[in-house]
């Protein structure tokens, strides 16, 4: 009889736990960026971000030889294969401005090399959602998602913690 009373109360207490910290896994609450206003040129969409003293100007790959608005250049996934042409590897290595790579599953190699081609370049298996390239100090950070989990909340930890490295720089 004894055991009977204790099955239900340990099937209840392993799917409170299982579905308790399946739920807290999946977000962290962190601090959006506080720092001073930057202006962004992006290419692609721009993303939903918490900040509201963060400007984004839509450009394109003609505009990355008038760049100095910006505080930094963001590339959207759906552009990572036009950003891999040998002509804008110049740009990246030589260019005051931090770039950002989002979403590419080849790092941030492919694009500062002429040799490398995107499509051909083996994936890094990271886990990283973007990587920043700063020419100027020849050094690149990558920001991955809280638990790799790609949701709203994580997505904009990312980018906050991506604006603190480019007013760190």
């Amino acid at each position: 009889m004894k055991s009977k009373v204790n099955l239900p109360i340990l099937v209840i207490s392993i799917l409170f736990i299982a579905f308790g910290c399946s739920k807290q896994n999946e977000n962290i609450e962190t601090e959006p960026y506080i720092g001073k206003p930057l202006h962004i040129g992006i290419i692609g969409e721009e993303p939903k971000v918490r900040e509201e003293h963060i400007k984004f100007t839509a450009i394109d790959f003609t505009d990355l030889q008038n760049l100095e608005h910006y505080d930094a250049v963001f590339i959207t996934k759906e552009n990572l294969k036009e950003a891999d042409k040998a002509q804008y590897a110049t740009v990246y290595n030589n260019s005051p401005l931090p770039f950002l790579f989002i979403e590419t599953q080849k790092g941030y190699v492919p694009f500062i090399s002429e040799e490398a081609d995107f499509e051909n370049y083996p994936d890094v298996d990271s886990g990283f959602y973007a990587y920043l390239y700063d020419s100027k100090s020849k050094k690149y950070w990558g920001y991955g998602l809280y638990n790799d989990i790609v949701n709203e909340q994580n997505i904009q930890d990312a980018y906050s913690r991506i604006f603190d490295t480019i007013d760190d720089l």
